[in-house]
């Protein structure tokens, strides 16, 4: 599919989950490379600026406005103020197509489905089915020309050593523990997973917890922090519950990520961080990359898996109550031979 019309301003609206928005940094590689665009933007929410100034330095960055009563005009205006020959829709929402047809921007690219096609001007079909996140969007050049090659530019990101959280500095050996889950409470396991996991990464690792989250987390993070004391003898647990910036710098201070399969586990995969990654409720395939430094713990052979629940109608949720500790530590003890012999797409 070729480009219709000259293009000297290209915009792309970000996905508004922390996750989905590093795994388009691929996308953003594939234009840059190919020229597409004398200047380029990204639209998305102030949070997710730290993304476009560590991991795509060729883009200026356009905050959206808060959320709520007006916000499809305010996006739209945002949009119209870039003044964007072309925009890639890379949420599947018909609100963001719509904001783009009132923003007047020419060339409006993206996937078909809810109702949103009349908004676009070049589209591609819906998501068939579980596929790479990084795929789906960096398939979202291909209308503008751009080739996709077999295999795609890796996400990158930079952290800033002066953004690490003062309740880190001078440590060494840390374990970051990412527990929560905006997507809901199904991807998240019981305390007691926790407390078995940072007693044997303690005794078998020498690997020291602390739990990472966002501010609206911190009350619930701080109660977990006093679990993971106890089950630790009363070594303090630190806790951080920050912005981009300093999350970015606490785990790149990391040896290795315990995490959902939430936004953390794709910060720490572009920073290069081994992760373990608990799977359930979600599909592993959608968050299929970084792979070298990724190892996927779920349970097996459970009908529900992949349900996509926010709230597991299951008495005793068993894709997180029935999650082994021992293969977490399994996983996390590997990382004494140095994370350079990480093993790659590991299954534990």
């Amino acid at each position: 599919m070729a480009p219709t019309g000259p293009i000297r301003t290209l915009a792309v609206r970000l996905p508004n989950p922390l996750g989905d928005a590093v795994m388009s940094l691929p996308l953003l590689a594939l234009l840059e490379r190919a020229g597409v665009g004398e200047r380029r933007f990204l639209l998305g929410a102030e949070a997710l600026r730290p993304l476009a100034e560590t991991g795509a330095a060729g883009w200026a960055f356009a905050p959206l406005g808060p959320r709520g009563p007006g916000r499809i005009r305010r996006e739209a205006a945002a949009l119209r103020a870039t003044g964007a020959d072309a925009v890639v829709l890379l949420p599947n929402s018909w609100s963001s197509a719509l904001a783009a047809l009132l923003a007047g921007t020419p060339q409006r690219i993206g996937r078909r489905g809810r109702g949103r096609g009349a908004a676009l001007t070049k589209s591609l079909p819906p998501i068939p089915g579980p596929a790479p996140m990084t795929r789906l969007y960096a398939e979202l050049a291909a209308p503008l020309g751009v080739a996709i090659p077999d295999v795609l530019p890796p996400a990158r990101l930079r952290a800033d050593p002066a953004a690490t959280p003062a309740v880190l500095e001078g440590g060494s050996d840390w374990l970051a523990i990412a527990p929560g889950a905006a997507f809901g409470p199904s991807k998240v396991p019981p305390d007691a997973f926790f407390a078995a996991v940072v007693r044997g990464a303690h005794e078998e690792a020498a690997l020291h917890p602390f739990l990472l989250g966002a501010p609206a987390e911190s009350d619930r993070l701080s109660e977990l922090a006093a679990v993971l004391e106890s089950a630790l003898g009363g070594v303090a647990v630190p806790v951080v519950a920050s912005g981009l910036d300093a999350a970015m710098a606490a785990l790149a201070a990391s040896r290795a990520l315990l995490a959902t399969d939430n936004g953390a586990r794709h910060l720490a995969a572009a920073l290069g961080v081994p992760q373990v990654v608990l799977y359930g409720p979600t599909h592993p395939a959608w968050s299929d990359h970084a792979r070298e430094r990724t190892v996927r713990l779920r349970v097996e052979g459970l009908d529900c898996l992949a349900c996509h629940r926010r709230d597991c109608p299951i008495a005793d949720h068993p894709c997180m109550t029935r999650l082994e500790p021992e293969r977490a530590v399994a996983a996390l003890a590997a990382l004494e031979t140095g994370p350079e012999e990480w093993v790659a797409s590991r299954e534990v």
